[in-house]
């Protein structure tokens, strides 16, 4: 009796990962210095979201496919919506995180 080792799951498309920016240390010297890293992190967000985005039009598209006959592999289908499910539930728990951090700083005096 032999096992025959799984293919490699081929991605449906071009899928780029969220991987974490070179971030560069700023020093505070002026007031155009906090305007240009509030600019920096601005982008780092909406470019997150765009990939959050663009993970869960991939996992439509691939769920589309499977339903129309057009994609006989079903792992490729359910790597996709893991992929759109696990970045949506990152992106749910990380605004969670950054509310309560913002509520906990409206609390405190001064």
């Amino acid at each position: 009796m032999s096992i025959t080792p799984i293919a490699p799951i081929m991605p449906l498309g071009i899928i780029t990962p969220i991987t974490p920016t070179n971030m560069e240390t700023h020093s505070v010297g002026s007031g155009d210095g906090a305007g240009k890293l509030g600019t920096d992190f601005s982008k780092f967000l909406n470019d997150a979201l765009g990939q959050v985005d663009a993970l869960q039009k991939n996992g439509d598209a691939a769920s589309l496919q499977l339903a129309t006959g057009q994609v006989q592999d079903m792992s490729a289908v359910m790597v996709a919506l893991e992929k759109a499910s696990l970045s949506l539930s990152l992106t749910v728990a990380t605004r969670d995180k950054m509310l309560d951090a913002y509520n906990q700083v409206m609390r405190m005096q001064m």
